[in-house]
């Protein structure tokens, strides 16, 4: 997940803070705020694909860019997802008789 790696210390702190915000709003299971914080980037994004089925990590993760007006992350991370999903589309109509 490279989008975090894009975000500098003090916006990372912030997408932890608002991760945890969307984690309340949405009911979803608790991610201990220790575990968040401590986490490095590729440790968060493990937290998240752990705790939480891809599409829902995906869909916080976009919304919280949204808050934080990353649209341009937001943008970079919707072409790799589309990307992907042309890929498994090409995948599967090859292997169709």
């Amino acid at each position: 997940m490279w989008y975090l790696e894009e975000l500098n210390k003090k916006e990372f702190m912030k997408f932890k803070e608002l991760l945890q915000q969307e984690i309340l709003q949405l009911g979803l299971k608790h991610i201990s705020w220790t575990e968040v914080k401590k986490a490095s980037r590729e440790d968060l994004a493990n937290l998240l694909l752990k705790h939480y089925e891809e599409k829902k990590a995906w869909d916080m993760t976009f919304k919280i860019f949204q808050k934080m007006n990353r649209q341009d992350l937001m943008e970079r991370a919707g072409r790799e997802i589309a990307g992907e999903l042309v890929k498994a589309a090409l995948q599967w109509v090859r292997i169709m008789p």
